[in-house]
């Protein structure tokens, strides 16, 4: 799988009930799922949403690799989370913070699987167009949303590519080795992205 459905997830058509709901519906099911689960320091809760977020995913009919699955790295990083609590004698928290996670991640796939991204750009244009007589910019607010949700997924392809590669060479312990092409691929990334909007005239102002 790669990584921009191993993180996120992608586009998937198909006949489900959330590909049939509105867009603006989809939103207010991921607030209803995120919200309680970061505002509650209830593990028991933020399981139980977490068990909740993992049902509603799997009803998007996406396979079950892409609604999910998560990369190794990912995993790693939640289990390192979970065992510091462990051993500080704050299971509880370590169990909350990482379902917490969890549940902003497989809520925002329920989005991402059954809408295709111009659709979700569309409709956060639209439900910040009020905002605009206080001097917000919905376009350039939704386009930022897009960008971060285009970049997150390269960041974490680009970070499996020099992992591999480093492994290859037996460097996979060097730090050094594995961050410093990362920054720079991803400083790349980010020039050649602010161009592209800089010749479409939307990097000024």
């Amino acid at each position: 799988m790669d990584a921009s459905r191993a993180l996120l997830g992608v586009y998937v058509p198909a006949r489900s009930v959330w590909h049939r709901l509105g867009v603006g519906w989809k939103y207010v099911v991921f607030l209803g799922l995120a919200i309680p689960a970061v505002a509650s320091r209830s593990v028991w809760l933020s399981l139980g949403l977490l068990a909740l977020s993992l049902l509603l995913a799997a009803s998007t009919r996406a396979p079950l690799r892409v609604a999910w699955g998560l990369p190794w790295g990912l995993v790693a990083m939640f289990a390192a989370i979970a065992g510091f609590h462990a051993l500080t004698g704050e299971w509880r928290l370590g169990l909350t913070l990482v379902s917490t996670m969890l549940v902003a991640l497989y809520g925002s796939r329920l989005l991402l699987i059954t809408t295709p991204i111009p659709v979700l750009v569309d409709a956060l244009v639209r439900a910040t167009t009020p905002l605009c007589r206080f001097g917000f910019d919905p376009e350039r607010f939704a386009l930022a949303v897009a960008i971060m949700v285009r970049s997150i997924p390269f960041v974490a392809a680009s970070f499996g590519d020099v992992r591999d590669a480093a492994r290859a060479r037996g460097l996979e312990r060097n730090p050094l080795a594995l961050v410093a092409p990362v920054v720079v691929q991803t400083v790349a990334f980010a020039r050649q992205t602010g161009d592209a909007l800089a010749a479409r005239g939307l990097g000024e102002g």
